[in-house]
């Protein structure tokens, strides 16, 4: 199967992004604040911030198929982050009607290329059971003990 062409994400997708990426909050009763935040965020970040890295396909007209947002991160040279950059897929989404017909992949291929040649020598993700089978086909595997936090720590200063 040939790939859909994915494109980096402009400013004036920033609407597109957001239906898309309301599509995978759906069920986790989010609150209305984080919309007007993503759009504002997207459209004075994308093509102007090195750090925000996105990519998507297009469907007709002028709606987005699929998309891929990522983050570049400068942590210290490890053996992990060699070179200190890490990058970070924080979604890849494709709308119902487009999958199974390589969006996604195509997308998320885009992402890590770009994440890789911006110097990241890690990429790291957290998959829903839909994107899986994807992330393995790419060469993604298991992170033992990775573990996060979302409540503020309880009583006392450090």
């Amino acid at each position: 199967m040939t790939l859909p062409v994915a494109r980096p994400a402009r400013p004036g997708d920033a609407a597109e992004l957001l239906r898309l990426r309301a599509q995978l909050h759906s069920g986790l009763n989010a609150p209305e604040p984080w919309h007007a935040t993503f759009l504002t965020e997207m459209r004075e970040r994308l093509g102007t911030d090195p750090n925000l890295l996105a990519f998507v396909t297009d469907a007709d007209g002028g709606r987005l198929a699929a998309c891929a947002i990522g983050l570049l991160y400068r942590a210290y040279d490890g053996p992990i982050y060699t070179g200190g950059q890490w990058g970070r897929i924080h979604s890849v989404v494709t709308a119902p009607d487009h999958r199974r017909q390589g969006h996604g992949e195509a997308v998320t291929r885009a992402l890590i290329l770009a994440l890789q040649q911006a110097g990241c020598a890690s990429v790291e993700l957290n998959a829903t059971d839909d994107g899986l089978p994807l992330y393995a086909k790419l060469g993604f595997t298991p992170a033992d003990r990775y573990l996060t936090l979302h409540q503020p720590l309880d009583g006392g200063a450090a």
